[in-house]
């Protein structure tokens, strides 16, 4: 069973979940929300309301490690303004930093990492946690730790002791993948969730930390896939966002080649499903195959989600990317070729050691070129136990942050003209947000929930969430398109 709902009384403690990071953390955020539905315990959204809280930390960049410690450091401080008694962290920043957190944050009460992402529930039962010693004020503290790279916690007393207790398996290397009989509590929107078909990752870019947090690559199976897919629609899921580190490589390492046309081919066939959204597509691996499947399946949504990470053939070298500028132009011809209207995202990362003003000229080049949708940019973050760490030509923080800027800027003006082939267009839009005055906020299959741009539909004051509207496009706004609405089929 997929999906729970909340118990109507607990047993035993009040529990809040802080959920960090990417979708594929929220997927294992929603399987521990099930395993403490299953173990009778009440499940709160506010951290303030909660006798436990459990944060599922991110640990990617240093941005998403500094997050996580302050989430940590927050829910601390609910021991004296909330009802907060015992305090447990895990996620990738756990994995990845396990020892380091028990020696340098005594208010956690228990840590674990990724393989015991199911036994939380059970272990914070058989736990008997005492109130760890207080953190010293800051302002008593001479100066800030440097902890895994981030200068955000102040100094400890020297005298304190306490260690979290650790989960047997926690700090092993990470080879967890849930199933179909793994119950989740969804924390999404009941009209969608995210399907996460594979864990771990063997690509080796230099700037990525992930394979060695995450574990080697490994696949669900296509039938057990399936079957969370239709239970999920049988519970009134109508959007599947499928989510992996690389989604191209799907079922390589359990049928001994990519499976994520087959994948696609099954999914698509569920009745009872509005769209099938893939994330996450390695740029060298989107096989003209996918492309024939994707156009032949009306639920897959015609949307690519491909990280590209640079355009200089100097620096997607350093990067150890597989391909050239060349080979992502071709790309980006055949998704165009194939699919005319197809929606284009991409994330790229500024300020890679060695790159020089002339690598970042021809990444705005290429942004010309590509007339995307929608992207992403990220200051190079500085990882330790990467090849990209230790590479000479560290490029400062000041020129980091000013290419930044200019790429959005850029992007900005090349998504707003990519946008105007949706004036005059009828499309179909599910209602995600409804306000009591103003226009109601939706999605097309053109869009991804959390990350892209929305609809606003004007003229639709009785506007529920879930619900599935025709509409026309009349204008764009920035990265949102304005619609009015044409027909409405109902919530569904």
């Amino acid at each position: 069973m997929p999906a729970m709902k909340p118990p109507l009384a607990a047993k035993t403690k009040t529990v809040a979940v802080i959920s960090l990071g990417c979708p594929k953390n929220t997927v294992d955020s929603e399987v521990m929300l099930g395993r403490l539905a299953q173990a009778q315990y009440a499940l709160v959204k506010d951290p303030a309301e909660a006798e436990v809280i459990i944060v599922n930390t991110c640990g990617f960049i240093e941005d998403a490690k500094r997050e996580s410690i302050d989430a940590i450091l927050d829910a601390a401080k609910l021991r004296k303004t909330g009802k907060l008694k015992s305090l447990v962290v895990g996620g990738c920043l756990a994995q990845r930093y396990g020892d380091e957190l028990r020696k340098e944050l005594p208010e956690i009460d228990l840590l674990f990492g990724l393989n015991d992402v199911e036994r939380v529930a059970e272990s914070i039962k058989q736990t008997t946690i005492d109130s760890p010693p207080r953190r010293q004020d800051a302002k008593n503290s001479k100066k800030n730790k440097i902890i895994f790279g981030v200068e955000t916690l102040p100094a400890y007393p020297s005298q304190n002791e306490h260690m979290a207790p650790l989960l047997p398996d926690s700090l092993e290397e990470a080879t967890y993948v849930y199933d179909a009989s793994s119950p989740r509590f969804l924390s999404t929107p009941s009209h969608f969730a995210y399907v996460k078909i594979s864990e771990g990752c063997d690509l080796p870019c230099t700037f990525c930390i992930i394979p060695k947090i995450r574990g080697h690559y490994r696949s669900r199976s296509i039938e057990d896939i399936e079957k969370e897919a239709r239970l999920l629609a049988g519970q009134g899921v109508k959007e599947l966002c499928l989510v992996a580190q690389d989604s191209t490589w799907y079922g390589n390492d359990r049928y001994g080649k990519p499976q994520i046309t087959k994948l696609l081919s099954q999914l698509g066939s569920i009745k009872e499903l509005e769209w099938v959204r893939l994330h996450y597509l390695y740029p060298s691996r989107v096989t003209d195959e996918m492309l024939e499947v994707m156009a032949d399946h009306p639920r897959i949504a015609p949307y690519f989600d491909v990280p590209l990470q640079h355009a200089s053939d100097k620096i997607l070298k350093a990067m150890h990317r597989i391909g050239n500028r060349a080979s992502l132009e071709k790309l980006l011809e055949r998704i165009k070729t194939k699919l005319p209207k197809a929606a284009l995202r991409s994330t790229f990362i500024v300020g890679f050691p060695g790159e020089e003003s002339s690598d970042f000229a021809e990444l705005l080049e290429f942004l010309d070129f590509a007339q995307l949708d929608y992207a992403g940019f990220f200051a190079y973050s500085k990882e330790e136990d990467t090849p990209a760490g230790s590479m000479a030509g560290q490029v400062s923080e000041k020129l980091k942050k000013e290419r930044l800027a200019l790429a959005y800027q850029a992007q900005g003006a090349i998504s707003e003209k990519a946008h105007q082939r949706w004036v005059g267009e009828k499309l179909w839009a599910v209602i995600e947000e409804t306000t009591p005055q103003g226009p109601a906020q939706a999605r097309t299959k053109y869009q991804a929930p959390e990350v892209d741009g929305a609809v606003l539909v004007e003229g639709l004051p009785k506007a529920k969430k879930g619900q599935w509207v025709e509409v026309e496009i009349s204008h764009v706004l920035g990265q949102d398109l304005v619609a009015h609405p044409v027909h409405k089929r109902g919530s569904k």
